[in-house]
């Protein structure tokens, strides 16, 4: 599947692939707002071991990535200015994952501060020492 986006060369396309990108982690945090939402209402427990294996089944992702997803996910019920902030695209999941690492509410706003002024790898190095 290919998807063509017509692009004016008169504009550069850095500020589209940036407002793009914002789009995709807005519609992250709804994604991952659904699949909290699925997973505490045990919508999985059928047929599947685990939330993750059904998010892996249902979606496939591979086994590792669905399991992130559903911990980012629990995670950010209990964060909410970290899950407000990428449901704004005003920071990326990647950030966001790795902040809920290390995250609790008595910390979310420091590190949403470091996600805001710091680049991916930043924040990652940041977690690692935490």
């Amino acid at each position: 599947m290919s998807i063509h986006v017509a692009i004016p060369t008169v504009v550069p396309t850095h500020p589209v692939v940036a407002e793009l990108s914002a789009h995709l982690d807005a519609a992250t945090a709804r994604l991952l707002a659904l699949i909290r939402e699925f997973d505490a209402r045990g919508g999985w427990n059928r047929r599947f071991r685990s939330c993750a294996e059904w998010l892996a089944w249902r979606v496939g992702l591979e086994p590792g990535a669905a399991r992130e997803r559903v911990r980012v996910a629990r995670a950010l019920g209990t964060l909410p200015q970290l899950a407000q902030a990428l449901a704004r695209g005003q920071v990326s999941y990647s950030k966001v994952r790795a902040l809920t690492r290390v995250a609790t509410p008595e910390t979310e706003a420091r590190l949403l501060a470091v996600a805001r002024a710091g680049t991916a790898v930043h924040v990652e190095l940041i977690v690692r020492g935490w």
